[in-house]
């Protein structure tokens, strides 16, 4: 049996480096929903995929507020960034108000964070820590957004310093800074390597129903970079030299 070269080691060093431990994921929804995803409360609240988009619905009360989830079991060995982009078809924002919330979650083995839009166009970041502290990181904030509008959130968190960034933009415009830092208590902690998560509620008896559209998700770690030209070119380099070395 041959033994494997040790270009062969010096390249999956190099480009195994790049994976990290959670599991990442990059969905534009314009296929079948893959087997990833969990659906929590049917009762009508998932309207499926339509347009490149994953829509839901909700009705007041019952507990029926529709969820749908994807785990991401894994260790926090890397910064990392969670994004997601949104169309509310129908919501409220000065228009039909549908007494409703928007939420956007993730769950790690120290806690929680949760982005909430509320039907009014007010956010508010919210986050849960081991230590049992919780509360509002960034209170109720009123952001321009309306009816028809894709919104788009990133939250990316830095190992190094225990921080976040959470950014949002409308219609792809540039990125707004709307909260940086650290948690409610100080650390922020392992908030994702459960599962992450987007639910509609409805906490109001209006009449109108809320209307959205997940048009894209992704999570992704510092190792999910591909590897420089440089660092490719130093690893066949080096191959070089073992082979010569070898004749």
């Amino acid at each position: 049996m041959k033994r494997p070269t040790t270009y062969a080691f010096l390249s999956a060093a190099l480009l195994g480096s790049s994976q990290g431990a959670i599991l990442t994921f990059n969905d534009d929804f314009s296929g079948p929903l893959d087997e990833g995803w969990r659906q929590q409360s049917f009762e009508g609240g998932h309207l499926g995929i339509s347009d490149g988009k994953y829509g839901l619905t909700a009705n007041q009360g019952g507990g029926n507020n529709p969820k749908i989830s994807r785990s991401t079991a894994g260790e926090l060995d890397s910064s990392y960034v969670n994004s997601v982009s949104v169309v509310f078809n129908e919501f409220g924002f000065g228009g039909d108000n549908t007494q409703s919330d928007f939420k956007w979650k993730s769950f790690g083995s120290e806690g929680f964070m949760e982005v909430v839009l509320n039907s009014f166009g007010d956010m508010r970041l919210y986050h849960n820590d081991s230590d049992g502290g919780g509360g509002n990181i960034q209170p109720n904030t009123r952001i321009s957004v309306a009816n028809g509008d894709l919104l788009t959130l990133s939250n990316a968190y830095n190992t190094a310093s225990d921080t976040i960034d959470l950014t949002y933009s409308v219609n792809g415009g540039d990125p707004i800074s709307f909260y940086s830092g650290g948690g409610v208590d100080g650390p922020i902690g392992d908030t994702i390597t459960n599962f992450v998560e987007v639910e509609v509620f409805k906490w109001g008896a209006s009449e109108f129903k809320p209307n959205i559209g997940i048009d894209d998700w992704s999570l992704k770690t510092s190792g999910d970079a591909v590897p420089e030209p440089s660092s490719i070119a130093l690893v066949s380099l080096a191959g070089l030299f073992l082979l010569r070395r070898r004749k």
